[in-house]
């Protein structure tokens, strides 16, 4: 079986979907939209565009570079998602950049029903960017294999509405457009999973939230995301106890991902004289909770991937409060470079957290209970030092590898169950 498959951007999670099916001999073509092509002349011809804008353009390529796959089988449609990415940096107004997003997963979606379904007999399409891709398939008898990276739509904007209320003073302008628009955007994703033969979902988490929802979850299989490459010289560039503690924030600060309640822990904590928390990714809380922060909070944009690590090796645990997280790659590739991590009982990922061996696992919404694991972390440093083996040994348990053997041998089940022959 031939299998397109379709994902708006070469996500490393994409691309590592798109290597299984390719060793499998199964991959027909990779649909996305902007890919770093060396040989692309129009990248020469936006160069002087992007200096006008002030966009890192190396940095952007660095993000949208296929490693995983032959680039013979990328087929690229890039116009919408750079007009998303300029955007960005015109504009810092969410409401544009919504509109903008959406406008382009949705022509995405459908030049991939028009253009990239030939020669296949299933399609592998990701939730939310696939309704016309899968509609298109259905009338041509191309099986439907739906990946769900989120928890239930719905699921997930309720427990928001309840940090709403808790929490007033995150509502902002851009959180009542989204509400105004929950309805309709999670028809749609209702719509995708009735069309699909498989859906995939990345953990437990993420399954039992739609079958909370009340969506048929038979056809569902579990196949967690993995870990990168072991870091075997992560212990040797481990901190001195005697040092003060680094704590390190990875990813959207943003109500979903908790950030409201580090910053409530951090202050409730008042950490010792040079510990320090370094948060990087985008800034979405509203600037009134931003003011009178201790300049041990630092705070900076989002670094590409080989930064990000040299991260992970200098810090001595990785923060992710998450108040919902279908999985949280974040976590496996901090235990590949053994670092351990807090996080929650709402993250997928917690399923490969030991509570006291390689990280710790508090409830979400807590912020006692986040406080006194930022204290424990300070005040066993010892402990914590010795959890960085049992964090790099749980990254090397499931690597990428493990993940791809068991992607497709659930795909077959899954498919063959359907009722389609391999």
């Amino acid at each position: 079986m031939q299998i397109t498959l379709a994902h708006p951007t070469p996500a490393p999670f994409a691309q590592q979907v798109g290597r299984a099916l390719f060793e499998a001999g199964m991959l027909s073509q990779f649909a996305t939209t902007f890919v770093a092509r060396p040989d692309a002349k129009w990248l020469n011809n936006i160069s002087p565009l992007t200096k006008l804008f002030k966009l890192d353009l190396a940095k952007q390529l660095s993000r949208r570079s296929v490693t995983e796959l032959p680039q013979s089988l990328v087929k690229d449609y890039p116009w919408h998602e750079i007009i998303h990415i300029l955007t960005r940096f015109i504009s810092k107004d969410e409401i544009i950049g919504d509109l903008i997003f959406h406008w382009g997963n949705n022509e995405f979606d459908r030049w991939v029903a028009r253009q990239a379904l030939a020669g296949s007999q299933a399609v592998y399409g990701y939730e939310y960017d696939c309704l016309a891709t899968f509609q298109a398939a259905k009338q041509q008898g191309i099986a439907c294999i739906y990946d769900v990276p989120s928890p239930e739509h719905d699921f997930v904007e309720n427990l928001l509405q309840e940090e709403l209320k808790i929490y007033p003073e995150l509502q902002t302008p851009y959180r009542k457009y989204c509400q105004a628009r929950q309805e309709p955007r999670t028809q749609r994703r209702r719509e995708e999973w009735k069309l699909a033969d498989i859906v995939i979902a990345n953990s437990e988490f993420t399954k039992a939230s739609y079958a909370a929802a009340g969506l048929d979850v038979k056809k569902v299989r579990v196949v967690p995301l993995a870990a990168p490459p072991v870091c075997n010289e992560a212990l040797a560039v481990s901190n001195s106890q005697q040092e003060p503690i680094k704590f390190l924030w990875a990813g959207t600060f943003g109500i979903r991902k908790g950030a409201h309640y580090l910053l409530s822990a951090w202050k409730q904590l008042q950490p010792p004289s040079g510990a320090s928390m370094d948060i990087l990714g985008a800034m979405e809380l509203p600037s009134k909770l931003l003011q009178n922060l201790p300049s041990s909070l630092k705070f900076s944009r989002t670094v590409p991937r080989s930064e990000l690590y040299e991260y992970y090796r200098r810090a001595d645990v990785l923060v992710f409060p998450t108040l919902c997280d279908g999985f949280g790659l974040v976590v496996t590739e901090a235990f590949a470079q053994g670092l351990p991590v807090i996080t929650t009982n709402r993250a997928g990922a917690s399923d490969l957290v030991r509570h006291g061996v390689n990280g710790l696992i508090i409830p979400a919404g807590d912020v006692n209970a986040l406080a006194e694991a930022l204290d424990w972390c300070i005040t066993h440093r010892s402990e914590l030092q010795a959890m960085r083996q049992a964090a790099l040994d749980t990254a090397a348990s499931w690597q990428w590898s493990d993940y791809r053997l068991a992607l497709i041998e659930n795909l077959r089940d899954g498919l063959t169950t359907a009722g389609y022959s391999l």
